[in-house]
């Protein structure tokens, strides 16, 4: 095994791992989890149709398995985000930091080097198909862990924040970014939204916590905009979504500019699309 398959341990008893054949079974429990092509199983196909299957889910699915490239270059462009502002980069950057160990929570398609990339399923890229909120990892296993986008997504975030405390190394460094002002967005699924205090409350176990805007109030107000206007057009998502949103973002997408200016603004949090936090294992 490569050596971070060696902090690998059952999610369920948090015990050792034994390789038998193409399995790792738990010491403990003699549970088996499969393991096929370089990817590492802690959710069976069941677990997985399951969580994913939603309208939401299946066109994420879709984009990761099938991406379309004229559709990802579009939306590289007419989009209603927008993230200005160095102190996110910079928080994000100082997390990748570095050849140490990261742990990438919810990480799709992309890609981070020195990292280890856990999903839902085994999108292109992904090394552990598991639960965040039930790590397969050992105790102090990483030196950071990265999660853009995700706790919203999850059906029991702080149990997601309490993993990622145990699996970081004293001293490790984490970066989340959450929603604030945002429309509903099932990925596979949509359940909440943190504030500035929300996101200092819920990370309260790190230290030297830090957070800012991500993406901030003229985005948001776009996003909400153009996303009123499908809900106005009578349709079923996914029915139409991409040509009436994608339409009404055409027009107005350039608005998400002004971020530059307001995020500068001491009270733009208040309106802010995306909040991010980082910080330090005690």
């Amino acid at each position: 095994m490569t050596e971070w398959r060696r902090l690998l341990v059952c999610p369920e008893t948090k015990r050792e791992l034994v390789r038998e054949n193409d399995d790792l079974v738990c010491a403990q429990s003699g549970r088996a989890y499969p393991t096929r092509d370089g990817v590492c199983y802690f959710l069976d196909p069941a677990a997985r149709r399951e969580r994913l299957d939603t309208a939401d889910g299946a066109v994420m699915t879709r984009g990761y398995r099938r991406p379309s490239r004229l559709t990802n270059t579009l939306r590289r462009i007419v989009t209603s985000e927008y993230f200005p502002g160095r102190a996110w980069r910079d928080a994000k950057a100082k997390t990748l930091a570095g050849d140490g160990l990261k742990l990438v929570i919810g990480s799709g398609v992309t890609q981070y080097p020195h990292a280890v990339h856990l999903d839902l399923d085994d999108f292109p890229g992904v090394d552990v198909v598991a639960d965040a909120a039930a790590l397969p990892f050992r105790d102090g296993s990483f030196d950071a862990v990265l999660c853009e986008v995700v706790l919203e997504h999850v059906a029991e975030p702080t149990r997601v924040i309490a993993e990622t405390h145990r699996a970081l190394k004293p001293g490790g460094r984490f970066f989340f970014i959450a929603p604030f002002l945002f429309p509903y967005h099932g990925h596979p699924a949509d359940y909440r939204r943190w504030s500035r205090d929300g996101l200092l409350r819920e990370f309260s176990a790190f230290d030297a916590l830090e957070t800012g805007i991500h993406a901030g109030p003229c985005s948001g107000m776009v996003n909400l905009a153009t996303e009123w206007l499908y809900v106005c057009a009578g349709l079923k998502y996914p029915r139409g979504y991409t040509l009436v949103k994608g339409a009404a973002t055409a027009v107005l997408f350039p608005f998400k500019f002004l971020d530059w200016v307001i995020c500068r603004f001491p009270e733009a949090h208040r309106l802010a699309a995306t909040l991010y936090i980082t910080g330090v294992k005690k």
